[in-house]
């Protein structure tokens, strides 16, 4: 029988977030380990977004008005007003959580291409090319991978850390 303050090696929590080695990620091998999200959750992330987009716009908007903004809204061009709020909302949905709305309800995230964590100029960067007409539906091209240009320019990845994702 132990003694009432020995502590286990190892406890498991199971509300801790998820641990990774970080020399591993970096490692070449570590990369072709990577699940890539397939092109139906990121269509699905592409809807689910722009509801969240539309969502934090009436957010933001409701608090300028309860501030005493509204104004700031009333006079703004909508074509600006609008990537304003499309920028602020992928910035920081995915420099804080490394996932939007969209990739919340889908099990996906970003990550760097070797597995590693996005830093916010990286997101910046993605999200910029986001503004590319069009962009939006490059990660539906056929091949192996769903890559978008958005990806590509910034060398993030989309990958799946929940759930199977078997038709790619």
């Amino acid at each position: 029988m132990s003694s009432p303050t020995a502590q286990p090696a190892e406890s498991y929590n199971p509300y801790e977030a998820p641990k990774a080695d970080a020399p591993a990620a970096l490692q070449p091998e570590a990369r072709s380990r990577l699940r890539l999200a397939s092109g139906g959750r990121r269509f699905v992330n592409l809807i689910v977004d722009y509801m969240g987009l539309m969502l934090f716009t009436f957010l933001v908007g409701v608090i300028f008005g309860l501030l005493g903004g509204a104004e700031v809204f009333e006079q703004a061009n909508d074509t600006l007003l609008g990537l304003v709020m499309m920028f602020a909302y992928y910035v920081s949905m995915e420099a804080l959580f490394g996932a939007t709305l969209g990739k919340l309800v889908t099990g996906t995230r970003v990550v760097m291409e070797d597995g590693s964590r996005a830093g916010i100029g990286r997101i910046a960067i993605r999200t910029l090319c986001r503004f590319i007409p069009f962009e939006a539906f490059t990660f539906l091209k056929r091949g192996d991978a769903p890559v978008g240009l958005h990806d590509g320019l910034s060398k993030t990845r989309v990958i799946l850390v929940r759930g199977a994702d078997d038709a790619r």
